[in-house]
């Protein structure tokens, strides 16, 4: 995706190519969608179980991820390092939970077969992870997917981000993004109510859930052509698939209906426009 946005402003806004905030993007995300690994225990889905299998795996991928990423703040202009930093912050703890125990400890007194028994409590802070705060996961995963893929790597020594073919591109990217991750939403129906978690899915039901999908499609649309009208063909075939893929999509496809189709349609994007221009 961040290449996609150097091909789309190379032209329209004379973005020049940079190879650090790609590698960022790159061994960045191996590391922060590598993290549940420390975190799954259980075989809730076909993709826990999957990740609990290979977690060795896996936990080499993070760490070796982890040693390339080191050197590469070091190639990039202060603005989007200061930037990459909040990024990094949501993307840590949209997964990790903050449960830290406090060193008072309460003292309760109750009555046990008529005597005073005392006990001891201990306190905890404790913050969920991001990911289980009601209706707030689908929003943090779209605003950190079109900042990370279109701000970050646009944020020279000059704030870019002034340009309207930016911002034009940012706003697209984030709808694209919320409404691919609403079919995911729908996917999990079932798990988030049971783990009582509001999405917006259980809030509007999942045909209305598909409707707000399609309709900021139309959006995404129509921000494309106010971005380049030459774009439109480009798009209008993602979008197209994109369209099929949420209408067609329910609890009872497989992982890879949604791992791989729907996700995968951000490399698809990078297809046409590469092979197209």
């Amino acid at each position: 995706m961040g290449l996609s946005s150097y091909l789309l402003l190379f032209e329209t806004a004379g973005i020049s190519f940079e190879i650090a905030p790609v590698w960022v993007l790159f061994f960045g995300t191996l590391v922060t969608y590598n993290l549940c690994v420390f975190y799954t225990k259980g075989t809730a889905s076909e993709k826990f179980e999957f990740i609990y299998k290979k977690r060795k795996v896996l936990k080499i991928i993070f760490f070796l991820s982890l040693i390339l990423l080191i050197p590469a703040p070091f190639f990039l202009t202060l603005n989007q390092f200061w930037f990459l930093v909040h990024l990094a912050i949501i993307s840590i703890f949209y997964t990790v939970p903050i449960h830290i125990e406090l060193p008072s400890e309460e003292i309760l007194k109750e009555e046990i077969n008529g005597k005073i028994e005392e006990s001891k409590e201990k306190k905890y802070f404790s913050v969920p992870a991001w990911r289980n705060i009601p209706y707030l996961k689908i929003f943090l995963i779209a605003y950190v997917w079109a900042s990370a893929t279109v701000i970050f790597p646009m944020l020279h020594e000059d704030l870019i981000i002034q340009n309207f073919k930016t911002i034009a591109l940012f706003f697209e990217r984030l709808l694209f993004t919320l409404a691919i991750t609403i079919p995911f939403d729908i996917r999990d129906k079932e798990g988030d109510k049971q783990n009582g978690l509001a999405t917006l899915v259980s809030l509007l039901n999942p045909l209305i859930s598909k409707i707000v999908a399609l309709v900021l499609l139309v959006i995404c649309l129509i921000l494309i052509y106010y971005f380049h009208i030459n774009y439109l063909l480009h798009f209008g075939i993602v979008y197209i698939l994109t369209a099929f893929l949420i209408i067609f999509s329910s609890n009872k496809r497989s992982e890879w209906y949604f791992t791989g189709f729907i996700d995968g349609l951000f490399v698809v994007e990078f297809l046409i426009l590469f092979f197209m221009k």
